[in-house]
């Protein structure tokens, strides 16, 4: 049905595309990520391999007319965080200054939202005056290069899955320091969980985490979980297909998380497996998550 609505979606919007019909291989390129470096006024098309970025080819960009992260809608500022890249326009749909190509970036995410900030329709796009390539800040906050570049880097986008990371300066993330201190987080975390170790599951949430589920504070958050454990005789959690990506203002893990559980007398209950993501920031030399969602 998801796959029919979508083919309906872009056939009634001419020029909008949901994925290419294939990746076109680039030497070096097995799982990109897209860096934004706003220092350099660069975008580098990398290479992920186990929270490390390795970079294949680098590219110029414009950015927003005002310096500074995106906090609300017109402040002409280039917002800075990690995203999903959304949907791909194409002419007609789209209109001239933005070149041949634009691809949404999922602007605001869940941090976002979670600090207030509000803006829409953040792009990375192409441009019909490649002069405007040749200053610093000349967009409305969208991450603006050259016509042939922008096909490139759209090649190497898999929508809904490659991440692009928007950062004041790449070579503050470059020595990944973080990434031990990450794995050991979500092992903890899981373990907590599964053992029904309520203390150290709820301790690994922020003080102004907002859960989803039951209420709207982490103390309802523990209650609920403390039911959860009573009710069953065991859980078991785990992850697969992590991936880790830094910043400068927070972290981000994601992964297909596997949920089992049976109730005490041991007949199976509730499993499910979901996408997930962590917003995860640190807290007095700790890791903390902020926000928590899953993948749609």
């Amino acid at each position: 049905m998801k796959q029919i609505k979508a083919l309906a979606l872009a056939f009634a919007i001419p020029g909008l595309h949901l994925a290419p019909a294939a990746l076109a291989a680039l030497p070096g390129v097995q799982e990109a990520v897209v860096v934004v470096d706003k220092k350099h006024n660069q975008i580098h098309l990398s290479n992920y391999q186990d929270g490390r970025l390795d970079v294949v080819k680098t590219y110029r960009a414009t950015f927003g007319k005002n310096i500074g992260d995106k906090l609300w809608e017109g402040d002409l500022k280039t917002p800075e965080g990690i995203y999903d890249f959304l949907y791909r326009k194409t002419p007609p749909a789209l209109g001239k200054k933005f070149g041949p190509l634009a691809i949404y970036i999922g602007y605001p995410n869940s941090m976002d939202k979670h600090g207030r900030k509000t803006g829409f329709d953040i792009m990375l796009h192409g441009t019909d005056d490649p002069s405007r390539l040749e200053r610093p800040f000349d967009s409305l906050g969208c991450v603006v290069t050259d016509n042939e570049n922008v096909q490139t880097i759209s090649e190497q986008i898999r929508l809904k899955e490659t991440k692009v990371i928007i950062t004041r300066d790449f070579d503050q993330l470059k020595t990944f320091e973080r990434l031990p201190k990450a794995k050991q987080f979500l092992e903890n975390w899981l373990n907590a969980w599964s053992n029904k170790d309520l203390a150290g599951y709820i301790e690994s949430y922020a003080d102004e985490y907002i859960p989803q589920q039951a209420g709207r504070n982490r103390n309802e958050f523990a209650r609920y979980k403390d039911g959860l454990n009573k009710t069953y005789g065991t859980i078991k959690v785990s992850a697969s297909d992590v991936r880790y990506f830094f910043h400068e203002k927070y972290d981000l893990i994601t992964f297909t998380q596997h949920y089992d559980s049976t109730f005490p007398n041991g007949k199976p209950a509730y499993t499910g497996v979901t996408k997930k993501n962590l917003f995860i920031q640190e807290r007095n030399g700790q890791y903390r998550i902020v926000t928590e969602e899953q993948q749609k």
